[in-house]
């Protein structure tokens, strides 16, 4: 049953997000017991995610308050997920702040990591919508700093991971995921007169941080992931019709916010040149957003040859896969418009559309799998009712893949007919983005190191 649903949460993920990179996965160890610690932006579909990429068992904890309706109750223990009492969701009492209140949660998860077991928790406590990692909670520190103590769980290694996510609420958006660096507890010792459980506390809210991004407020957040994502654009060569790597873009707003610190004790001219330059950025974006191109694609080539096996290569991939995709557009149709509309009926928080989708998602698509393959069986035998439903899921994939990379080319194709048409203003966002790229690596260098990024 856990693979199944392990499998059913992948292909639910996969059609809603449009690329789910994973970076780090060789630092989980394959063969000791494990307590992943992870920040929590987007509810279930956190939990989801890292079941669904870690190569193990996952043992989850989550808040008690779910278990409160008898069949989520029945269905999570089912998956064997175990109930986190916090005390912000306990009754005034004393029961409200003792830590007894999770007695048989720590017995549950200790049970698992003796046995060599995965636990997942979220040491935030709760989902939220904010740009930075919450104060994190003591409760996987003092999990750890127990099994270490009983003697009986040998080799314990706390793995942080980072999700970050695009626009969560928004589908077909991206996803990245890094795995840090693990703690080891065998050789992991708190600094002298130091609590214990504060300490690794603090060093697992360290740890997590090295894999996140964290900003003071929404708008700084959203300001330093566009200018991430326009210096990205800038690097970028060799324009495809792929998505570009989330994973790049983040690491360089994180190379920007190292930046911005160096940047405040820097002399005014640096600091006014630091302006100048995202002045500069944000000049050339507004230039190519108003004819209708990307930054990415100012690069591409317009002359005949290049069109032609564009438009060959274009072709030819919609005539192959365009029935399948039709195909599969057709019997899903339905399943997902009635799951968005009830996902975007009321919505309290970020994390609501994408968790209500996937599982209103899940529900619908399963009944229509169902009646369809219950009516094929009927029309023409078991044999194929059994071929139509392994070909459901695949033309689901197929009709996703295929409509991302139509409006990706899209873009090209409005890209090259502008650029063709108007070769002087090519010319001219080339030199600025050659002139910029050249300045931001200059700037770089002037505040101690070289741009660089590798992956482009």
């Amino acid at each position: 049953m856990y693979r199944l649903l392990r499998a059913v949460a992948g292909l639910a993920l996969r059609w809603y997000y449009r690329d789910i990179q994973v970076e780090g996965l060789a630092r989980i160890p394959r063969r000791r017991p494990l307590l992943l610690v992870v920040n929590h932006p987007n509810a279930l579909v956190d939990a989801l995610l890292v079941a669904w990429f870690v190569p193990r068992r996952v043992l989850i904890t989550a808040k008690a308050t779910i278990f409160r309706n008898p069949l989520a109750a029945v269905l999570l223990r089912w998956m064997g997920v175990v109930p986190l009492r916090r005390a912000s969701d306990e009754a005034l009492g004393p029961a409200a702040s003792s830590p007894a209140r999770n007695k048989e949660t720590f017995r549950a998860v200790h049970d698992a990591l003796r046995s060599n077991g995965t636990v997942l928790i979220f040491p935030e406590g709760k989902s939220h919508d904010e740009p930075s990692l919450a104060p994190l909670k003591s409760g996987a520190a003092r999990m750890a700093l127990y099994a270490r103590a009983t003697g009986n769980v040998a080799d314990l290694a706390i793995v942080p991971i980072g999700l970050t996510f695009e626009r969560k609420e928004a589908p077909r958006s991206r996803v990245l995921v890094q795995i840090g660096e693990p703690i080891f507890m065998s050789s992991w010792r708190a600094p002298t007169g130091a609590p214990p459980a504060e300490a690794l506390t603090a060093e697992i809210d360290g740890r997590l941080r090295a894999v996140t991004l964290n900003y003071p407020t929404i708008d700084d957040a959203t300001r330093a992931i566009r200018l991430a994502s326009l210096i990205a654009a800038l690097f970028d060569d060799a324009p495809t019709i792929g998505a570009r790597s989330l994973g790049v873009e983040m690491a360089i707003a994180r190379r920007i916010d190292e930046l911005s610190i160096r940047l405040q004790g820097a002399d005014d001219a640096l600091r006014r040149q630091g302006d100048q330059l995202v002045r500069r950025l944000d000049a050339v974006e507004h230039v190519a957003a108003n004819h209708g191109v990307l930054v990415e694609d100012v690069g591409i080539e317009v002359d005949g040859g290049s069109a032609f096996w564009f438009v060959l290569r274009e072709s030819w991939l919609v005539l192959l896969a365009g029935p399948v995709a039709i195909w599969g557009r057709i019997n899903h149709w339905v399943p997902f418009w009635a799951a968005r509309g009830i996902a975007m009926r009321s919505i309290d928080c970020a994390a609501d559309p994408a968790m209500r989708t996937l599982v209103a998602g899940t529900a619908f698509v399963a009944l229509t799998y169902m009646a369809q393959t219950a009516l094929v069986a009927v029309l023409w035998g078991p044999a194929i009712a059994i071929g139509y439903l392994i070909s459901l899921p695949v033309a689901a994939d197929i009709n996703f893949s295929l409509s991302d990379r139509l409006r990706r080319a899209l873009h090209r194709a409005r890209a090259f007919l502008r650029f063709r048409h108007d070769r002087e203003l090519q010319h001219r966002l080339r030199d600025e983005l050659r002139s910029l790229r050249d300045d931001v690596r200059a700037f770089d260098r002037a505040l101690g190191s070289e741009l660089s990024v590798p992956t482009l």
